[in-house]
């Protein structure tokens, strides 16, 4: 069988050159293996040239893990379509360029799911999403991905490595020769460092997880979240759970901020799946008044909606914990609305997807970038940083958008600076270091599901130490000792993230119409286009 090639022809690299997020890098090469053999040949042709990889899927991540200098590996077309659900085990066994939704529909027949709900899943990509640990609206339940992960392969210039939960790994595979000679008499040297220095937050993809690994003993625990810097995840095995049959939906409108966290509580006391935050940020932006038909007025008068989901088997236990959670809620929202049937839930969450097309419309000279878009603090500290990064953009004098996942501290931030300011720059670097010193001093971390990457990976060693960033190296030499796998993401990072950015004046440049069609999978959230295929 023909190897699959390095591509080295411009427009097919430079439509690779971004994905979601602030960067754009255009490799050196592209490929796109279709088979284990193809990428086994990929991987010896980037050593044969002394080029690194990076291991990409539908390149939805904002960090910018999913770019690279060398070459962009597209594992969209690997393996594809292999999705083999194990109804009575309750597992599936899939290929990483299977999306979350195409999983979720092959277990659908048997009212099966994968819980972690990432608002990228209709693209997102099975191998993204472990490489990112990735979570979602849901993960206030169910927790994120780590959790559901079985076991993985993964390919590297030494073969096959399989990880599974529970199961020591090949003793005689060099990477975990390397592993117990060299990586775990580091780690056990800095147990004390690790256990103190690792926030204590619901979600964490922030470098790799030692906390986790030391928890579970099981390897694969590294791997998740790992972003690519220790090889290609080839194959995952991961469990699904029954679908519950009764799903209720609350929206509650906040009179003030200051109620949010009152308000989370009584939720919170419920035991939902889902908390979801709009800030008045976010409504401001919203110009369809259908958006709450009801009460229309909510859009300018709230400081900012929850919008919750319960789930239960069981009808009567779903609306006594809706009822009580409606009860307490009276005194202090403004306005809170229940719904049960299908269509009654959607129309209360269909304002959740109201600002992506806005933002996308603005020509005003503003422009949305996802710079500190991902932080997540302690529950009870989630208020406290909505303030701190509202003061913080108000103190720049750019304009924000604020949404997230509020059961889990974890908040999402789409900074507006006005490109056409010669300042802009200047003031989206002050914000990007006030908030992160805001996020460290709650406890926090800076990237709650969407990983370091090249955004925040020079924050590791301020975040966690010099001994953890040590237990970080142990962990890349381990796997990748030619640091062949997405250099410079968790260890060794750039010193300056504001580099290589997809927007001003030093942004590379692109052939014709590249710019535009990038422009427009950003936009559009068209981030299942097929990139490699285009004519």
């Amino acid at each position: 069988m023909a190897a699959a090639p390095l591509d080295t022809s411009l427009l097919r690299r430079a439509r690779y050159s971004e994905g979601a997020g602030i960067y754009r890098i255009v490799p050196r090469a592209v490929a796109r293996p279709a088979t284990l053999e193809e990428l086994r040949e990929v991987i010896a042709a980037c050593r044969r040239a002394g080029l690194s990889l990076v291991p990409r899927g539908a390149g939805s991540a904002m960090d910018g893990s999913n770019l690279s200098e060398g070459v962009v590996v597209d594992l969209t077309g690997y393996d594809p379509h292999r999705c083999d659900v194990a109804a009575d085990q309750r597992l599936a066994f899939v290929s990483p360029s299977v999306t979350y939704a195409e999983l979720n529909a092959a277990a659908l027949p048997s009212r099966l799911r994968l819980p972690p709900d990432p608002s990228s899943g209709r693209h997102a990509t099975i191998g993204g999403m472990v490489s990112t640990n990735a979570s979602g609206a849901r993960t206030v339940r169910y927790g994120s991905v780590r959790r559901w992960v079985e076991s993985i392969i993964l390919t590297g210039p030494e073969g096959d490595l399989e990880l599974r939960r529970g199961v020591a790994p090949n003793p005689a595979h060099p990477v975990v020769k390397r592993w117990r000679r060299e990586a775990e008499p580091v780690i056990a040297r800095h147990r004390i460092a690790i256990d103190a220095r690792f926030p204590k937050v619901r979600k964490n993809s922030a470098g790799y997880a030692l906390d986790q690994f030391l928890a579970s003993g099981d390897l694969v625990d590294l791997v998740i979240g790992a972003e690519g810097t220790l090889g290609v995840v080839t194959h995952v095995a991961i469990r699904l759970d029954a679908i519950p049959s009764r799903r209720g939906a609350l929206r509650v409108a906040l009179r003030s901020r200051q109620d949010l966290m009152p308000v989370m509580e009584i939720l919170r006391a419920q035991d939902p799946s889902t908390i979801e935050f709009l800030d008045e940020s976010f409504l401001r932006l919203i110009d369809d008044p259908l958006a709450t038909p009801e009460r229309p007025e909510l859009l300018h008068q709230a400081a900012g909606l929850l919008l919750v989901d319960l789930e239960s088997d069981d009808f009567d236990d779903l609306t006594v914990r809706a009822g009580a959670a409606v009860k307490a809620l009276a005194p202090i929202a403004l306005d809170t609305r229940f719904a049960l049937e299908a269509g009654e839930i959607d129309r209360l969450w269909d304002i959740r997807h109201g600002a992506s097309p806005v933002l996308a419309r603005i020509a005003d000279g503003r422009r949305s970038l996802q710079v500190i878009e991902d932080g997540c603090v302690p529950p009870a500290r989630f208020a406290e940083y909505v303030v701190a990064v509202e003061t913080a953009c108000h103190r720049q004098a750019i304009d924000v958008v604020m949404f997230g996942h509020a059961g889990d501290g974890h908040l999402h931030v789409n900074l507006l600076p006005n490109l056409e300011d010669r300042d802009w720059l200047d003031r989206v670097r002050a914000i990007y270091d006030e908030v992160t010193a805001s996020v460290l001093s709650l406890g926090g971390t800076p990237s709650g599901e969407h990983g370091a990457g090249r955004l925040r990976s020079g924050l590791l060693d301020r975040m966690y130490g010099p001994e953890v960033v040590e237990c970080f190296q142990a962990v890349k030499q381990a796997f990748d000792p030619l640091s062949l796998f997405n250099p410079g993401v968790i260890v060794d990072p750039r010193v300056d993230p504001f580099v290589d950015l997809k927007v001003g004046a030093d942004a590379a440049t692109l052939p014709d119409g590249v710019a535009e069609y990038l422009r427009g999978i950003e936009t559009g959230a068209r981030w299942g286009d097929d990139r490699w295929n285009r004519a």
